[in-house]
């Protein structure tokens, strides 16, 4: 795993290789076995259904999956669009949903915009809630699945137009897995809809979904989060003085989408004391950028891609970070604020209005406006003390366990 860039000086402590742990173990599903008087129960067989756009969905399904096997089901976890669409779709779809990303950012958002004002099944969708139809019908005749969890609004819509058609009923339920109730995650037919936050439930609710059927679970993440370590012994893992500020700086694993170079930046203009862990995920020309920066800079520890997100947030007092969903689920649920910077248009924007509106967060429009939030988040407790309130309000570290237990008792397996 990538150490960190720096020696001990002013906020910081003994130095550190960095980060050593790696990350929660896959939970066993095998028991001990039954006594010949006890009835044997089946073990519920789960189909979780994801896709390739962006890292947030991999990262819900691998967190139900987890928490799925905690209570004693097999799991299986599959990509929807790499199973049973095509690859060629999938390496199409992929390079133009980057590019955009990366170049045409606005665009992105505008047809984020355009889609949230269509139904699943309008025309204009070009036949979107069918995508993967007849292959996932072939698969769920072969394994037979208990029932199916969507972390995409796809396989959702083909699972849904499946059964309307005749296909075996059976218990499928949708993750939402942004702070935002957009209309292209609602199909007939769905038994359950989890949700972030109690506010989106009742969002829900208005557009016409049954209360019994819609869920306040929040965001799943993985469970390292529900038990991390103390902030003590997170900031001796990294050679962070305890008494010291301390910021996360993060954008996802891809690392460039976020301004993070921007951030440390403005970071290393501060005149104070502070610790800064500046992850730059699986870009390794930035992170080799910021070490030549900011490596002699004892305030600095540099890293490239992590499995111990829990422990650099529960070292730091903030992130900063543009509004992914998970990420920021992750911070709530160990009550760390959020400063946002440079998230991107559509859901990640979406995401930073709902957190800032609840408190749980304060967007920074550009390097003077992130200066000055910065300076204050990092010099007065005080003025954090709201936002982490807010953040501890909405944190759901036990999200996935819920949508676990709700679904497998659906499934006549809870």
């Amino acid at each position: 795993m990538p150490t960190a860039s720096s020696t001990s000086a002013t906020c910081t402590g003994r130095p550190s290789a960095g980060s050593t742990s790696s990350g929660p173990s896959e939970a066993s599903s095998s028991g001990t076995g039954a006594s010949a008087s006890e009835p044997v129960v089946a073990t519920p067989r789960v189909l979780i259904l994801s896709a390739p756009f962006g890292a947030g969905h991999e990262r819900v399904a691998a967190a139900l999956a987890e928490a799925f096997r905690d209570e004693g089901a097999e799991v299986e976890v599959a990509d929807h669009f790499r199973r049973f669409v095509s690859p060629v779709f999938v390496r199409g779809s992929l390079a133009l949903f980057w590019t955009t990303l990366r170049w045409a950012p606005r665009l992105w958002g505008l047809a984020y915009a355009l889609s949230a004002r269509m139904g699943p099944r309008s025309p204009a969708m070009g036949g979107m809630d069918r995508l993967g139809a007849d292959a996932l019908r072939r698969h769920l005749e072969t394994t037979r699945p208990d029932l199916v969890v969507h972390v995409h609004p796809t396989s959702a819509g083909a699972l849904s137009w499946l059964q309307a058609t005749g296909t075996r009923r059976l218990p499928h339920g949708v993750v939402l897995t942004d702070f935002v109730a957009h209309p292209q995650w609602f199909y007939p037919g769905l038994d359950r809809y989890f949700v972030a936050s109690e506010e989106i439930r009742n969002e829900v609710i208005r557009r016409g979904v049954a209360a019994e059927r819609v869920v306040a679970s929040g965001i799943p993440i993985v469970s390292a989060f529900t038990l991390p370590p103390d902030r003590t012994a997170a900031r001796g893992a990294v050679g962070l003085d305890p008494g010291c500020p301390a910021v996360l700086v993060t954008g996802g694993m891809r690392g460039a989408l976020g301004g993070i170079a921007e951030v440390a930046g403005v970071l290393a203009d501060l005149p104070m004391r502070f610790g800064a862990l500046v992850v730059c995920g699986d870009h390794a020309r930035l992170e080799a950028l910021l070490r030549a920066r900011f490596g002699a800079d004892p305030r600095f520890r540099i890293f490239g891609r992590v499995r111990d997100m829990e422990r650099l947030m529960a070292a730091a007092d903030l992130v900063v970070t543009k509004a992914g969903a998970v990420t920021c689920s992750e911070a709530l649920a160990l009550g760390r604020p959020l400063v946002f910077y440079r998230s991107l248009p559509g859901q990640e924007r979406t995401n930073e209005v709902y957190l800032e509106r609840v408190g749980a967060g304060v967007r920074a429009a550009d390097g003077t406006a992130l200066a000055r939030v910065l300076g204050r988040a990092l010099g007065d407790p005080g003025w954090r003390a709201p936002l982490v309130a807010a953040a501890r309000r909405l944190g759901r570290a036990e999200a996935g366990r819920t949508v676990a237990k709700e679904m497998l008792a659906l499934g006549g397996g809870g």
